[in-house]
């Protein structure tokens, strides 16, 4: 069996992948297995073939190969999803690149593209980003249940006390020495964790508003308006405030 930890570029699936592989662990069901670039995974697919355990393996990108696994229903997903606008910013930080630079590689429809193909597959719990920030134990326990792990509520505090972000950067810090061993293509990170030293800034929801300008979020919202809304996620570019725009350019 697979657990695709599959979730939305800069959006928590990193601390959904720990907390995952933690549990199958844990319960001595099956062992974290890693990431590799997508168009890789058919050759760990093969390393682990003869492994009957679970085998618990960090994506992002949604590809034939992965949801083959879920078709023969051999595989289960643990997805996680972010307010599209703090995705950019966000990935912005941590590769110190410019809006247009991230606009112009195509992020928005790559988080949007992979986000309807994890999501409409069987067997994949969702989850969101600011109610997991909100409530950690609980994103715990909704993991166990997910995978039918039993786990009582102060465990689940318990092992969410250990991914905080304070804890997150000790790991980093601690794991500096031992990145190499992960590198792939460049991506420099710890294979345990899969870590990278510059992988946790604030964490901070709604970054978007002070860090994107005006014209930038129209340019989001102008094609994922309709997610955001879906979502629950207020727009900053109603009929009315455009037209407050205009307006005010006149008086």
């Amino acid at each position: 069996m697979w657990i695709f930890c599959c979730g939305m570029w800069r959006s928590g699936s990193t601390v959904q992948y720990q907390i995952t592989a933690q549990l199958v662990e844990d319960a001595g069901k099956g062992k974290r297995v890693g990431w590799v670039e997508p168009d890789r995974f058919p050759e760990i697919r093969e390393k682990y073939a003869d492994y009957d355990g679970w085998k618990v393996f960090k994506a992002h990108v949604c590809t034939d190969a992965m949801i083959s696994e879920f078709e023969r229903q051999n595989a289960m997903g643990v997805y996680i999803f972010r307010d599209i606008r703090d995705v950019f910013v966000s990935t912005m930080n941590k590769n110190s690149t410019m809006f247009q630079q991230e606009w112009n590689g195509g992020l928005l429809e790559r988080c949007l593209d992979n986000y309807w193909k994890w999501t409409s597959l069987p067997r994949v719990m969702v989850s969101k980003y600011e109610e997991v920030i909100r409530d950690l134990p609980g994103e715990v326990e909704r993991i166990a249940v997910h995978l039918g792990i039993p786990l009582d509520r102060k465990k689940c505090e318990q092992i969410a006390s250990e991914y905080t972000i304070q804890k997150q950067w000790e790991r980093i810090k601690r794991a500096k020495g031992k990145l190499t061993q992960g590198q792939v293509k460049g991506e420099v990170f710890d294979p345990h964790s899969l870590l990278h030293t510059n992988h946790i800034n604030s964490g901070e929801i709604g970054k978007w508003k002070s860090q994107l300008s005006k014209e930038q979020v129209a340019m989001i919202e102008e094609k994922a308006k309709d997610w955001l809304v879906k979502n629950g996620y207020e727009l900053a570019c109603t009929r009315s405030n455009i037209l407050k725009r205009i307006l005010s350019k006149f008086i």
